[in-house]
């Protein structure tokens, strides 16, 4: 018998999207975007334009815990490893020597990668030699201004204020401009 479903498919290409059913990595976010929601609200933070506010706060105050897993094959990998011995999870940043739990040798490390605004969230104080605090970091962060598309306002502006207050313990820039985008006559960019 024919019957109408929905079938997903991707946004580019058109190609047919099978979902799988996964656990999945995530974020705790309810204390973690405290400080961006206060640099801005107290003006710690400039957005220009001031109209931008509006979005922020709109996304701020519905936060939800920030699934960063996917399950591609390229990207920086999920820094989570299982003991063969005994199955126990260890999150590390390298590979550990010894389970904590059984004491097994053998690791196994998840697959998955993480979402690419994770490591993009880094990018203030990354590309300045963190977590050394190497003279270019000292100069250079915080930095004035970040000029920005608007269309990134949440996967990557409000992800770099509270991953800068969160490792480096301050705001990663005073002021955000945030610029137009250029488009085709059918409006992509």
């Amino acid at each position: 018998e024919d019957y109408t479903h929905n079938v997903g498919t991707h946004d580019r290409c058109g190609t047919t999207v099978e979902p799988l059913i996964k656990k999945q990595w995530f974020v705790k976010m309810d204390e973690l975007i405290k400080p961006a929601v206060k640099a801005v609200k107290e003006e710690d933070i400039q957005l220009i334009p001031k109209r931008m506010e509006k979005i922020y706060f709109n996304w701020t105050d519905n936060i939800r815990d920030w699934c960063i897993s996917r399950q591609l094959w390229w990207g920086h990998r999920i820094p989570a490893y299982y003991c063969s011995k005994c199955g126990e999870t260890v999150v590390a940043a390298s590979m550990p020597e010894k389970c904590p739990v059984c004491g097994g040798t053998h690791f196994s490390q998840d697959p998955d990668t993480l979402d690419t605004w994770f490591s993009s969230a880094l990018w203030p104080f990354s590309t300045l030699g963190w977590p050394e605090m190497t003279e270019d970091l000292k100069y250079f962060y915080p930095t004035d201004v970040l000029v920005t598309g608007y269309d990134i306002i949440f996967f990557w502006v409000i992800r770099m204020i509270f991953s800068g207050f969160e490792q480096m313990g301050e705001k990663p820039f005073k002021t955000v401009l945030f610029h137009g985008l250029v488009r085709d006559e059918l409006g992509r960019k």
